[in-house]
């Protein structure tokens, strides 16, 4: 199990250092890891079966924890949280769980430190790829904080307006009131929320929070909107900014690349490259135009890379 950890770990630095010929040739690829009968089985077979079935997402996978490792901290929270999660599976699982960390050569630290922490990690680029360029994503996608009540009724929208105007009730009760189902609570809402009509989008964009409670009716006319703009300064609402507009897949498609090319990511096997293409369009960075605003790595992934797999 270790020789064939040796030659996963291989590929993820073929991949990631790149090498010379269209096609990554694996040293000592003759050297048999396992025999049945007269078959032999070498590190090149495992190589190349590996490299078909998995090298794609071993190269991003091992690219996008080199990435976390540089640009996100490990806290006791994302620890406590992997640790949680190894329980859990432990828990489930059982034995099942124990045999499967055996099979992969591997003990619960190392599960811990090498595949859920790096996982928690990743999860946050989106975030510091906001954080980064938070007023270009701002302006793409306008995030608002508002509470929208939605009704079918022109009379229900009517009565819970005038009692949110006159203060008699609070949103939630309003709703509940008037047949709505509604929540009643704020937030947070972008260019890309698929629950509020273009024509409430509209009237959201342009108005303020001293405008207080407004009726609009959709553009289909088969709800009726009752809304108010909590606060349109993003600033005071940043933290809920960020995590709403982590969700929105574009945004996170755009991290991917922003991360892939500052780090220079590079694939020179064609094998991978090709199968990089078709699930991971947005990871294969190298003939993208360069984007002057994407900074460059403070320090080189590959570097990093080959001297854990020296290791």
């Amino acid at each position: 199990m270790k020789k064939l950890k040796a030659v996963i770990s291989v590929l993820a630095l073929c991949t990631l250092t790149g090498c010379t010929d269209a096609v990554a040739k694996l040293p000592g690829s003759s050297e048999t890891l396992f025999s049945v009968g007269s078959k032999s089985v070498t590190k090149g077979d495992v190589y190349t079966m590996l490299k078909s079935s998995s090298g794609a997402v071993t190269a991003i996978t091992n690219a996008n924890k080199v990435i976390s490792r540089e640009e996100i901290e490990v806290t006791d929270e994302m620890k406590e949280q992997a640790k949680s999660t190894l329980d859990s599976y432990k828990t489930y699982y059982g034995d099942t769980f124990t045999t499967y960390l055996e099979q992969m050569g591997m003990n619960d630290e190392e599960y811990l430190n090498d595949y859920l922490i790096p996982s928690l990690q990743a999860e946050k680029l989106t975030g510091k790829y906001i954080e980064e360029n938070f007023a270009k994503v701002v302006s793409m996608y306008g995030p608002i904080k508002a509470t929208v009540l939605t009704f079918t009724s022109e009379d229900d929208a009517n009565a819970a307006l005038s009692e949110l105007k006159d203060g008699s009730k609070d949103p939630a009760t309003a709703a509940k009131d008037h047949n709505s189902t509604s929540t009643g609570t704020s937030e947070i809402y972008t260019i890309e929320s698929t629950d509020i009509d273009s024509t409430v989008r509209t009237v959201m964009n342009s108005a303020k929070p001293e405008d207080g409670w407004t009726m609009v009716p959709a553009s289909d006319s088969s709800s009726y909107v009752v809304l108010k703009v909590d606060d349109s300064d993003v600033e005071n609402y940043r933290d809920e900014a960020i995590e709403k507009l982590s969700s929105i897949t574009n945004i996170t498609n755009d991290s991917t690349t922003y991360w892939f090319k500052k780090y220079g990511f590079h694939i020179y096997d064609k094998v991978i490259y090709d199968a990089v293409a078709a699930d991971y369009p947005d990871n294969l960075v190298q003939n993208m135009p360069a984007d002057e605003e994407t900074p460059a790595a403070s320090e080189a992934p590959a570097e990093t890379e080959e001297a854990e797999a020296k290791e």
